[in-house]
């Protein structure tokens, strides 16, 4: 009976937290997670909803305690190889790539054609500076998903930016910004490929729309700092 109590408790705690996840009130889900957590320690629900909620909040290295502390768990309902896409996520904005990248490669040799690992991935070595092994894994990514429009967001700007063919890196950038011209993404990649054509009207028109909905991106405010520096020598 008392057991029945108990994940009676545990129940109410992670609903409660859920329809604060729901609303983005991340804190009060955390707080009822907490709570729950007291209860039971190693119930694996509890930890991958806190790791989840401590990645909503940028908090990523306790993310990972959690999500780490799941992977140890003798017994789990929760599919360990999306634990650790989520740990290499979190790797990632901890800007933590290699470490990140041990990861997928463990996904990966199960799953090898997960196309969101292979994202990851590929975003590791581009951070990495690790351009060409980039743009296999993300040409990898194209021939499983021909219309996976991240893969050609993101070889569109490595092609830009270590000194490729720009026309098909303006094709493909133009793609993936006419898939969504809301991504801000989307819009700074564009805006970077005409940078390097030398379309100084474009480039600032699509910087600029980066930047209305993502004005705390650094990538973005470099961007433009780059544009503006190009300007100012061609006065």
């Amino acid at each position: 009976m008392a057991d029945v109590d108990l994940n009676e408790k545990i129940g109410a705690f992670l609903k409660s937290a859920y329809n604060k996840f729901l609303v983005r009130d991340f804190d009060s889900a955390i707080r009822e997670l907490k709570a729950a957590e007291v209860i039971d320690r190693d119930n694996p629900e509890i930890l991958y909803n806190l790791g989840v909620n401590y990645c909503r909040l940028g908090l990523f290295k306790t993310a990972i305690g959690y999500f780490m502390k799941m992977l140890k768990l003798e017994y789990s309902f929760i599919d360990a190889l999306e634990v650790k896409k989520l740990i290499a996520y979190a790797l990632i904005h901890a800007t933590d790539y290699k470490e990140s990248r041990q990861y997928i490669d463990q996904v990966l040799e199960y799953t090898p054609s997960d196309i969101t690992a292979l994202n990851l991935k590929g975003y590791c070595l581009e951070m990495e500076g690790k351009f060409a092994e980039a743009l296999q894994t993300y040409q990898a990514v194209l021939r499983i998903e021909r219309d996976n429009y991240n893969a050609h967001n993101s070889i569109s700007y490595i092609t830009a930016k270590s000194g490729g063919d720009l026309s098909r890196s303006l094709a493909l950038a133009q793609a993936a910004y006419e898939s969504n011209p809301e991504n801000p993404a989307y819009c700074d990649t564009l805006g970077y490929v005409h940078l390097k054509i030398g379309n100084i009207d474009l480039a600032e028109k699509f910087f600029t729309a980066a930047y209305t909905k993502l004005p705390l991106s650094e990538e973005i405010n470099e961007h433009l700092r780059e544009l503006k520096k190009l300007k100012n020598s061609l006065k």
